[in-house]
């Protein structure tokens, strides 16, 4: 009986972890943060915001969907994700 107790308090704490929220919002601001640059970005750097604002949108749309904890976090990260992938699509246009 102890045994399964310790399970479920167990899974209760690692739902209310951040572990997708904080990611989210870091993958989210690197774009952003690339975008600032005064040069304008070449190839590589495109591909790279493209890549963490597009992980950033994965991992704050899957918090959302399955943590209460952490949600603006998770929803400045799907933002911030949107505006650096708009903004690679349009720098590789």
């Amino acid at each position: 009986m102890q045994a399964q107790h310790n399970t479920n308090s167990q899974q209760v704490r690692a739902d209310d972890s951040l572990w997708l929220p904080i990611p989210a919002l870091i993958c989210g601001l690197i774009p952003v943060l690339g975008l600032l640059a005064p040069e304008e970005p070449d190839k590589d750097q495109v591909l790279g915001i493209f890549l963490f604002a597009a992980t950033a949108i994965v991992f704050g749309s899957i918090s959302l969907a399955r943590q209460k904890r952490g949600k603006g976090m998770a929803i400045a990260g799907v933002v911030l994700g949107g505006i650096g992938l708009l903004a690679a699509i349009g720098l590789l246009a």
